[in-house]
């Protein structure tokens, strides 16, 4: 699947919130978010971060998912909106995934936890997140550049400051270190 989506920074989440029920949008989630980054360090040639490649895995409330990405940035210069290829597939035993990962060579990198609270909306989804020492922001995830442009017109976003980024400039922007392990 080819992720597509734009970050709305230091919003007023109730004001969004109230906007997106008089639209008839469904809470889809609220709870905790807890990545841990995987990657091939000590083999530059399988190195995932190197070849704009990203494996996570995610608990998400009570699931948990791995999570395979690789930037497109091609389609985010033509199409206005931050856009990965994603593979996710749920996990019924993380610890194991994870002992596995490290048996083929994969260490921890990095990791970090928000909380977030996501509605559903036609083929949109919109989640505001939150993570420790960052102000709240909207994250709005649809099918093309196009549509996520007219949702934030119609939310009436475009006094905010719209950013086509991962998390890693996200935390660069607040100047917060994002957190590898040793």
């Amino acid at each position: 699947m080819l992720e597509k989506e734009i970050k709305i920074l230091e919003i007023n989440k109730d004001e969004i919130v109230k906007k997106l029920l008089d639209l008839w949008a469904e809470k889809s989630f609220e709870g905790f978010i807890h990545d841990v980054y995987y990657d091939f360090p000590n083999n530059p040639d399988h190195k995932m971060e190197a070849n704009n490649r990203m494996f996570r895995l995610r608990q998400k409330g009570e699931e948990h998912i791995y999570t395979i990405k690789r930037k497109r940035k091609s389609y985010q210069k033509s199409e206005w909106a931050h856009a990965k290829d994603e593979h996710e597939t749920p996990v019924t035993d993380i610890t194991s995934f994870a002992k596995v990962l490290e048996k083929y060579g994969m260490e921890k990198t990095r990791e970090k936890k928000k909380h977030r609270v996501s509605y559903k909306l036609e083929d949109m989804e919109f989640d505001f997140d939150l993570y420790e020492w960052i102000p709240e922001f909207l994250e709005i995830e649809g099918p093309d550049g196009d549509t996520i442009r007219n949702w934030v017109k119609k939310l009436d976003l475009g006094e905010y400051k719209q950013m086509l980024w991962g998390s890693r400039k996200l935390f660069k922007y607040y100047d917060i270190p994002y957190t590898y392990f040793d």
